[in-house]
């Protein structure tokens, strides 16, 4: 089962210590030649003129008859100022538009610039209030909820595009904020680009200050009385009118918030303190309010106030719009004792006359840009009115649209020009001294996808662009065509004629 074995060693020779040869070579390239020429302006030449010097005899004077000069100009007078006022009041030339004109805007002459979208929002979020900064490059956008049963408990958003930036993108805010809740209303200040108010549903009024790129906390909050904050306004109440308790030379501008209870109340805004200091605060009263629709008012918290303005040359006179069609014109000079405090000041009564109500909410109440009596409402009625604050029983003109209306706004260009915002998408401009009224002088292109609009605001730096705000959460830059924007040279005296004819009917 088992044998011997032996096995044998088997071996080699290591080679480990052999030589090894190596051999080095090299190579080399032609020699490179260079070579360097000149060449010079072989002939130069210089020429220069002058023109012969002329003495003009200053000495020099035409003879003429002064008393045949005086009794040419007094007879021929009146008939220039009437003729120059008849063509002052002519339309033969409205709406003519030179050559040079008509070739810009082939095509409509309307532009869509950009469309602005904000991705952090929540799907229900629509877009509640635009504004632009005093610059007219830095637009913010609010976002909020459109319907609230009662409390608000969403997450509004606001969101700020600078339109001229090299790295702008429509699609990606320069600033994104998040508040505590929806965002109902907007405004920048009036001459420092970088600051901005935000009024809430909750009833805060929250300022920012854009120039701390990386600070997005407020510099101040206030509360409003526990109502919503449906306006905010920049303003320099006592710079006019006649308020004679005001030195005009130490006014500082003021934010004027109105409320869903019937507040508004003016805070004086410091920068350098960072604060809002509640200066005066007005109720509208149910006293206030005619006779029908009195029951369901509460005497404490007021007529929920929807639209407010602040006249051109008064800025002591404003406006209000309400629930139930109501529209106030209001005096801050008044001294009427409401009986009710908020944050250690007695409101004042502010209602001093009414205009005839709408048979619906008012979505817009404003006073003209360039004329102190004109005032133009808009509200869920489906009408458009002209008014003059001097005949306040019947508007001067009123339009009624097909479509239902959700925001208006006069153009701060032409005198007799509103942008009107409806509930099919589409945005008009419509011309109120037209013969034929309901016909719109411009209509904006729809979107593919048309959605109700919520709001719409004029660059006023930019006299060509407008934003539109939609329930999609969109806004659109349009750019408009020169003819909606320049003026016709008697436009003005066109919104006088309306507004004189309607008083003198009366």
């Amino acid at each position: 089962m088992f044998s011997k074995y032996k096995n044998s060693p088997q071996g080699f020779q290591s080679t480990w210590k052999t030589e090894q040869s190596l051999a080095t070579d090299g190579t080399q390239t032609e020699e490179l030649t260079t070579e360097d020429s000149e060449c010079q302006v072989v002939q130069q030449s210089e020429a220069g003129t002058q023109t012969d010097e002329e003495k003009v005899d200053l000495q020099t004077q035409t003879q003429y008859d002064v008393d045949s000069l005086a009794a040419f100009l007094h007879r021929i007078t009146p008939k220039v100022i009437k003729e120059l006022e008849r063509q002052n009041r002519s339309q033969a030339f409205a709406g003519y538009a030179l050559r040079q004109e008509e070739e810009e805007e082939e095509g409509g002459g309307v532009r869509l610039l950009h469309t602005l979208r904000c991705k952090l929002i929540q799907p229900e979020m629509v877009v509640t209030g635009l504004a632009w900064s005093s610059t007219g490059s830095v637009i913010g956008v609010g976002y909020g909820a459109n319907q609230h049963d009662d409390w608000c408990d969403h997450c509004g958003t606001l969101a700020v595009w600078n339109i001229n930036r090299s790295d702008f993108d429509a699609n990606q805010p320069e600033r994104v904020i998040e508040m505590s809740s929806c965002v109902l209303c907007l405004a920048f200040h009036p001459n420092n680009p970088a600051v901005f108010a935000v009024g809430t549903f909750n009833g805060e009024v929250l300022v920012y200050d854009l120039s701390h790129s990386e600070d997005v906390t407020p510099m101040v909050t206030v509360e409003c009385g526990g109502g919503a904050v449906t306006t905010l306004t920049w303003t320099d109440v006592g710079q006019a009118g006649t308020n004679n308790t005001t030195n005009t030379t130490t006014t500082t501008t003021s934010l004027v918030a109105t409320t869903s209870t019937g507040y508004v109340l003016v805070w004086s805004f410091s920068i350098t303190k960072q604060q809002l200091t509640l200066k005066t605060g007005f109720l509208v009263r149910s006293e206030d309010v005619p006779r029908v629709g009195r029951g369901s008012l509460n005497e404490r918290s007021g007529l929920g106030i929807t639209a407010a303005s602040f006249n051109c040359e008064d800025s002591l006179l404003f406006l209000l719009g309400g629930v139930g069609g109501r529209l106030f014109i209001c005096n801050a000079a008044s001294e009427t004792r409401t009986g009710v405090e908020y944050g250690g000041v007695e409101l004042r009564a502010c209602v001093s006359s009414t205009l005839s109500s709408h048979a619906g909410k008012v979505v817009a109440a404003e006073f003209s840009p360039y004329h102190r009596n004109a005032v133009i409402t808009a509200a869920s009625d489906d009408q458009i009115r002209l008014y003059t604050i001097l005949q306040a029983n019947k508007p001067v003109c009123s339009v009624h649209s097909q479509e239902g209306l959700t925001c208006a706004r006069w153009s701060p260009y032409r005198p007799v020009v509103v942008a009107v915002g409806k509930v099919t998408g589409q945005v008009t401009l419509l011309d109120l001294s037209s013969k034929s009224t309901g016909e719109p002088l411009l209509t904006l292109p729809p979107p593919e996808r048309p959605a109700p609009i919520s709001t719409l605001q004029f660059n006023h730096k930019n006299v060509k662009l407008l934003s539109v705000g939609d329930h999609l959460g969109r806004v659109q830059i349009w750019q408009l065509p020169t003819s909606a924007v320049s003026p016709l040279p008697n436009e003005r005296a066109i919104l006088q004629t309306l507004l004189t004819s309607a008083t003198a009917g009366d």
